[in-house]
C-alpha cells in the first residue's frame, strides 16, 4: 500500500461541475463531461446542492438526473444495467444537498447533469442550484 491509497483520496477521484451555480426556475442542462478526459471513469457520485430560494415559494423540489451521449449532441437519461427509470438525486428543502452513487460501466463517452426545480406558489420564484459529478474507478490509476 502506498501513501496515495492511505492519505490522498484525491489521487483516485476527479470532480467536474456540470450545472454551474445559478438561480433556476426551470430545468437546467448542465455542461458536458468527457469521460475520456477521466480515463473512462467507471463510477461517480452525482452531487446536487440547493441554496436559498427567492420569490417566496410555498414548496420546492429539485431533482437531478444523469444523462449520457455518444456524440455530445444527442442526450438521453442514463439507465445503468438493470435499471428501468432514471435515478434521481432529489431535494425538497432549501440549503440542502444530496449524493447519488452511479455505476457508469454502460454509459456513453459524454455525461451531463440535468437539474429540474419545481416551485409551487410565490412570485417568480427561483432556487439556487449546483450539480457536480465526482468520478472514480478510472481505467488508468495514478503511478505508485
Amino acid at each position: 500500500m502506498n501513501v496515495a491509497t492511505q492519505r490522498n483520496i484525491g489521487a483516485f477521484v476527479a470532480v467536474a461541475t456540470s450545472v454551474q451555480p445559478q438561480a433556476a426556475s426551470a430545468a437546467v442542462n448542465g455542461g458536458s463531461i468527457d469521460r475520456v478526459s477521466h480515463s473512462m471513469a467507471q463510477s461517480c457520485v452525482l452531487h446536487t446542492a440547493v441554496g436559498a430560494e427567492s420569490g417566496a415559494p410555498s414548496a420546492i423540489s429539485v431533482s437531478s438526473v444523469l444523462q449520457h451521449s455518444p456524440d455530445d449532441t444527442t442526450w438521453t437519461n442514463y439507465l445503468p444495467d438493470g435499471v428501468t427509470t432514471a435515478q434521481s438525486a432529489a431535494l425538497t428543502a432549501a440549503n440542502t444537498e444530496n449524493g447519488l452513487a452511479v455505476d457508469l460501466t454502460a454509459a456513453y463517452r459524454y455525461i451531463r447533469v440535468v437539474t429540474t426545480p419545481v416551485l409551487t406558489g410565490g412570485t417568480s420564484p427561483t432556487v439556487e442550484v449546483v450539480a457536480d459529478v465526482i468520478l472514480g474507478g478510472e481505467n488508468t490509476l495514478p503511478a505508485e
